[in-house]
């Protein structure tokens, strides 16, 4: 086994760049021919030239990978997600019979959006009450309602790309969670 000059993780005898730090591992001769980064520091510090601890740097950095809190699809099985597609997304296309057809296949990924369907329903229902209020009222929810259609389409192109989010606006309200 070999042992990384920049991290110190161990790695097999055929591996050229270290897994973990990405640092290239040298041949053992050529490891035992150059001194350590700590015997190195200690005699400069003798000769009193100065030290930089981070001097070699890995070759490339780790990428950035964002986690989205909101996304579930990593919680379902692949072979779930790609039979269940359709009825996935039938739950936003049939309202109240797709979220029945959903619950009938009951599957986690089905019951995702299923639940996500009675949400945006409630949602839909509670931008229906400014419509009492004359013009004002009939304003807000005629915006309400082109933004939840919105908000739909959304849900169901989600639902077709085998995805399990939690619907924008909607998944924000406190209530409906």
């Amino acid at each position: 086994m070999k042992v990384c000059q920049n991290c110190g993780n161990q790695v097999d005898d055929s591996v050229i760049f270290c897994t973990n730090c990405g640092v290239e591992i040298k041949p053992a001769e050529q490891q035992a021919a150059q001194p350590t980064m700590q015997q190195a520091s200690q005699q400069n510090v003798q000769q009193g030239t100065p030290v930089f601890v981070n001097a070699q740097q890995a070759p490339y950095q780790q990428p950035i990978v964002y986690n989205d809190p909101k996304d579930h699809t990593n919680e379902f099985d692949a072979n779930d997600i790609a039979d269940n597609k359709l009825f996935g997304a039938a739950c936003y296309l049939f309202e109240i019979f797709g979220i029945i057809i959903a619950l009938l296949v009951n599957t986690p990924y089905t019951r995702f959006h299923a639940k996500n369907a009675i949400r945006f329903d409630i949602a839909i229902i509670l931008c229906l009450i400014p419509s009492i209020i004359p013009i004002l009222g009939w304003l807000v929810t005629g915006i309400a309602c082109l933004v939840l259609f919105i908000v739909k389409i959304i849900a169901i192109v989600w639902a077709l790309q085998g995805k399990a989010k939690e619907l924008p606006i909607i998944g924000d309200i406190g209530f409906l969670k």
